[in-house]
C-alpha cells in the first residue's frame, strides 16, 4: 500500500461517533501493539491476536476504540478506488490510557510522532511495510513453534556514555521463536533505502559491542531488503571488508521478493555468510534448521 498524495487527513468524528468504552486487557493491548509499530490496519491486528487476515471482532474493537476517541483513523488509497484501506494510530486519549497502564514510561510514550510526521510518504511506508511482515511472520505460529513479536519501542535500547544516554541498538522489530524451552532471538532491520557500506557497518558494530557473549549465542541479526540488488551489494560490501563481527555474531539477509506469502518466513530463504562463499547470494537456508 501506498499513499500516492501527502495531503492526507484523519477521519473526522461527529456526535453519533461517540462510544463508551471500557478499558480492559484487549483494549490495553491493541493500544500497546499499535505504539509498538506506530501505525496498524485491522489485518494486521488480526493476525497477531487470531494469526488471521481477518476478524470481525478485532474489526468492531478498532472501530469502538476509534469512536471512543482513543484512535485516529486515516484511509490509504491504492491507486484505485476498488480498495482503500483504513489504517489507525494512537490519539492523545489513548497514549493516555497506556501512561495511566503504567506499561511505559512517559518518556516513551513521548516519542511517539504526530499525525503529520507519521502521515509522511517516508516514514509512513516504512512503518507499513515493518508492521506487514512482523504480523505475516507470526501467523506462523503453531502447536510446537510459538512465534511473538516487538515492535521498534520495545525492542531499542540504550546505553550511558560521557553522561548522554544514545542508541545501542535500534532493530524495526524483534521476534522471538520459542520450541519447548528454548527461545531464539531474531533482531530484525528492515532496510527499504540504500545506506552507506559504512552506515551499515557501525549498525552492525551496534549488535557486538551491546550484547554479551551469551546473547549473541541465541541471536540472529537479519536484514531485510528492499531490493535483491541491495541485499547482493550488503554481501559485497563485506566480502570487501572481512569484519570481524562475521565471527561473533550470526547474520541473516533476505529480500522482499522473497516473502510475499507468511509460510515464506520458515523456508529457505536466508543468506549467510558461513553457507557459502562471501558475497554469494545462490546458496540460501532456513532461518533455524528445525523449521
Amino acid at each position: 500500500m501506498y499513499l500516492n498524495t501527502l495531503d492526507v487527513t484523519l477521519t473526522p468524528r461527529t456526535k453519533t461517533d461517540t462510544y463508551n468504552l471500557k478499558i480492559n486487557s484487549s483494549t490495553v493491548g491493541i493500544l500497546s501493539l499499535i505504539l509498538e509499530f506506530k501505525v496498524a490496519a485491522s489485518w494486521h491486528i488480526s493476525r497477531f491476536l487470531t494469526q488471521k487476515d481477518q476478524s470481525k471482532y478485532v474489526y468492531v474493537k478498532l472501530r469502538r476504540m476509534w469512536q471512543a476517541g482513543l484512535l485516529e483513523s486515516f484511509k490509504v488509497y491504492s491507486g484505485t478506488m476498488s480498495g482503500v484501506p483504513v489504517f489507525y494510530m494512537l490519539s492523545k486519549a489513548g497514549l493516555k490510557v497506556l501512561a495511566e497502564q503504567g506499561h511505559y514510561e512517559v518518556g516513551q510514550l513521548k516519542t511517539y510522532p504526530h499525525a503529520k510526521t507519521l502521515l509522511s510518504w517516508g516514514l509512513f511506508k516504512h512503518e507499513a511495510q515493518v508492521i506487514e511482515l512482523a504480523s505475516l511472520e507470526v501467523k506462523n505460529t503453531s502447536n510446537t513453534l510459538q512465534i511473538s513479536c516487538t515492535g521498534e519501542m520495545s525492542s531499542q535500547a540504550t546505553e550511558e556514555l560521557s553522561n548522554k544516554i544514545i542508541e545501542a541498538l535500534t532493530p524495526d522489530y524483534t521476534v522471538l521463536y520459542q520450541v519447548g524451552e528454548t527461545n531464539y532471538c531474531v533482531y530484525t532491520e528492515f532496510e527499504r533505502t540504500q545506506k552507506s557500506k559504512d552506515a551499515i557497518l557501525r549498525k552492525i558494530e551496534r549488535y557486538t559491542r551491546y550484547l554479551s557473549f551469551e546473547q549473541r549465542q541465541a541471536a540472529t541479526v537479519r536484514f531485510i531488503f528492499q531490493t535483491p540488488s541491495m541485499e547482493k551489494s550488503f554481501w559485497s560490501n563485506v566480502a570487501s571488508n572481512q569484519p570481524v563481527f562475521l565471527q561473533s555474531l550470526r547474520i541473516l539477509t533476505t529480500n522482499l521478493t522473497l516473502l510475499s506469502e507468511h509460510t515464506q518466513f520458515l523456508g529457505p530463504l536466508y543468506i549467510s555468510a558461513k553457507n557459502g562463499p562471501v558475497g554469494d547470494t545462490t546458496q540460501r537456508i532456513k532461518l533455524f534448521a528445525f523449521l
